[in-house]
This record gives C-alpha cells, structure tokens and sequence, in this order.
C-alpha cells in the first residue's frame, strides 16, 4: 500500500434476492483512484448487477474524474432495468454534487438501507402487483 493508495472498495450483496449489489467506498475518489472504482462497475456490469447503491459515508472528496464514472454508467445501467443510487455523502461533496447538476441524474439517500428500500423486490421475485398489470387487458 504506497501513499497513492488513498481509496478502500468493499463490495456486497444485499437486497431481498442478493440482487443489489452495494459498493463502499473509504477515501477520495481522484484521478489517481477512479481507475479503482471504474473496475469495480465494469466488473458488476460484466456479472449483469445492474441494481447497485453506492454508500459513500466514507468518502470526503469526488474529483470530476470520480463523478465521471457514476455518469458514464447510469445509462447503460437504466437502460438495463437498473439504477445506480448514491448513500451517506458527507456535506462537502453533496455540495458539489448539486453544484455540478449531477442531483438531476443521480439520486441520492441518507442511508444503505433507505437506498436498498427504493429498489424494491427484484426482477426475479414476483411482485403482486406486477403480475396484475401483466395480466390485465389494456383498455385504454
């Protein structure tokens, strides 16, 4: 660990099916680091997780090159039927997250949990109600 190693990523599942992949990262989120961060995506993207929240509780700095990663992503996971949610942003770095717009493309919770709750059941459970509006005839 030299003294560039200034980021810590740590990757679980969680979810009602283990379908949500939950990405946390310790640390600053710069040039020199971002590469680490983009492996990780790639990586989940390559396994088809596309439900990921990313708890940045422990993060103090996103460089534009960090943020880069999140927004050249999300497409590719929407249009995969995934999302990817952000937690726990310390005051500083929301601050330049609504300064940079980015709180229109990205949301953003106070928690894990309360980000994992969003979600909701995944495509592989199924809901009731999803299963009624496949069903119903559409009138309309």
């Amino acid at each position: 660990m030299g003294p560039m190693e200034n980021i810590r990523i740590s990757l679980s599942e969680s979810g009602h099916d283990r379908d949500i992949s939950e990405i946390r990262v310790d640390g600053v989120i710069d040039t020199m680091t971002a590469t680490e961060l983009e492996e990780v995506f790639d990586t989940l993207l390559r396994r088809n997780r596309y439900r990921i929240v990313v708890d940045l509780a422990g993060v103090d700095y996103i460089s534009s090159a960090g943020w880069g990663i999140f927004i050249s992503h999300i497409k590719d996971v929407r249009s995969s039927q995934g999302d990817i949610k952000l937690s726990g942003m310390v005051a500083d770095v929301h601050e330049i997250f609504e300064l940079l717009e980015f709180d229109r493309i990205l949301k953003v919770y106070a928690s894990v949990d309360e980000a994992i709750g969003d979600f909701g059941p995944g495509p592989g459970s199924q809901g009731e109600k999803k299963k009624d509006r496949d069903t119903a005839p559409d009138r309309r």
